[in-house]
């Protein structure tokens, strides 16, 4: 089985496109350990927005408008866990939230394991029709709502057609395999690290402040050592939006960069120490301004 057909094949379980007469039998290798709130009864049905970092908050707001103006929501709960602003960080984006249309917004200030399923914190996730995760750090964000009652909540939410949006470490976390560290040294064995996140996006890691940071070399390094085979770069202010069918649209002012790992790629990782630098080769590239459509399941540019 090629791995196109797994990314596909993974995206129409997500999504309850299952047939239960032409069931699909996956290798090990692609049958990948997926997170505990997700299930096949509970597809996953809203857009998803990640946004690459320090979108415009004072201007036009672009970015953040469309999450508002597209989300078709009543209430939106904002999740500042991974910044060490919290609170604060959380009311900004909350208020920003109503000045753009969304009639109530909640902040889910929980900072430690265990805060997200206090009961005043679960009736707001309950309430809300949209989900917002802040930036900062997705290794936190991950340590907190792990396997709560909350996450179950937000899970469920986006099956019935609520949204999901995230910026910076927000938007890292909805991988199925999140990355984290290595800047500068992505092409040195071993210095990305990788943890599960929240699964919204099956086979596809998602990294972030991507061409300002120089971050080609982390995603390239996931590639490289296999853990996924497709992997998204967002610039600063700019944000792909990914509906229920797999298309996908770049929003904002710079460029979304897609990578996949091709049938004939080979590489050194397995073979260099750890810390030393490894060769890649045969990883496919595209950088898609805004405007663009991508086609997910096919891994395809689309038409205008």
């Amino acid at each position: 089985m090629n791995i196109l057909h797994t990314l596909s094949t993974h995206w129409k379980h997500l999504r309850g496109e299952d047939s239960e007469d032409s069931p699909t039998t996956l290798t090990p290798s692609e049958q990948r350990d997926t997170p505990t709130h997700r299930t096949e009864s509970s597809p996953n049905k809203g857009t998803i927005v990640i946004i690459g970092g320090n979108e415009d908050k004072l201007g036009e707001k672009a970015i953040l408008r469309y999450v508002a103006e597209h989300a078709h929501a009543q209430c939106i709960s904002v999740i500042p866990t991974a910044s060490s602003y919290g609170k604060e960080l959380g009311d900004e984006y909350a208020e920003i939230f109503l000045q753009c249309g969304i009639p109530k917004a909640h902040v889910i200030a929980a900072r430690y394991v265990g805060d997200p399923d206090a009961p005043e914190y679960q009736a707001m996730l309950r309430e809300s029709d949209a989900f917002f995760f802040t930036g900062g750090d997705q290794v936190r964000l991950l340590e907190v709502f792990r396997n709560t009652e909350a996450l179950r909540i937000i899970t469920q939410k986006h099956a019935q057609g609520a949204l999901i949006a995230g910026t910076s470490a927000g938007a890292a976390a909805v991988s199925d395999v999140m990355l984290y560290d290595g800047d500068d040294e992505g092409l040195k064995k071993g210095t990305v690290c990788t943890a599960e996140g929240f699964g919204f996006l099956p086979c596809i890691t998602v990294d972030t402040h991507f061409l300002q940071r120089n971050r080609l070399p982390r995603l390239a390094q996931i590639l490289a050592r296999g853990v996924n085979r497709y992997a998204i770069g967002v610039d600063e202010d700019t944000a792909l939006v990914i509906h229920s069918h797999g298309h996908a649209l770049v929003i904002g002012s710079e460029f979304v960069t897609f990578m996949a790992a091709s049938f004939t790629m080979t590489s050194t990782y397995n073979s260099v120490q750890d810390n030393a630098p490894f060769s890649i080769h045969g990883i496919s590239l595209s950088f898609l301004a805004p405007g663009a459509q991508f086609h997910l399941p096919s891994w395809t540019i689309l038409e205008s």
